[in-house]
């Protein structure tokens, strides 16, 4: 009776501790799954940034009229540049902005024909342009 105890708690303590090692596991692949896509985010965001990235990779793209406006915030237009189709994400746009030297971020009122296929960077050019 003894002996049965104790295989009966060997066998009992032996699955405690595989399910201990697979619930670990588990969470290091978690852990892992989870760095591996904050990274995947991470690097996405920072290209749209600093590479060349437009709504439309090939082809003409479509021309869209778009106002800047006097009273608005940059961030408002990078939004409504986002609602337009212009641009893919307002905030690598606004970014992109904010890391540049103030004098060039001057953005100039008034109407402009933007195109899908242009880059952040072109268009920042076109809109600060003064006419």
């Amino acid at each position: 009776m003894q002996k049965h105890a104790e295989s009966n708690q060997v066998v009992f303590h032996l699955i405690y501790h595989v399910l201990v090692f697979v619930v670990e596991m588990l969470v290091a692949l978690l852990v892992v799954f989870g760095i591996v896509k904050c990274c995947q985010t991470s690097y996405r965001f920072c290209y749209e940034i600093f590479g060349s990235v437009s709504v439309e990779e090939e082809g003409p793209g479509a021309d869209r009229d778009f106002e800047v406006k006097k009273s608005e915030s940059v961030f408002q237009m990078a939004e409504r540049l986002q609602e337009d189709g212009i641009i893919k994400n307002k905030y690598s746009f606004y970014a992109r902005i904010f890391l540049m030297e103030h004098n060039q971020a001057v953005f100039r009122p008034g109407q402009y024909i933007l195109n899908t296929s242009m880059d952040y960077e072109d268009i920042i050019n076109v809109l600060t342009m003064s006419e």
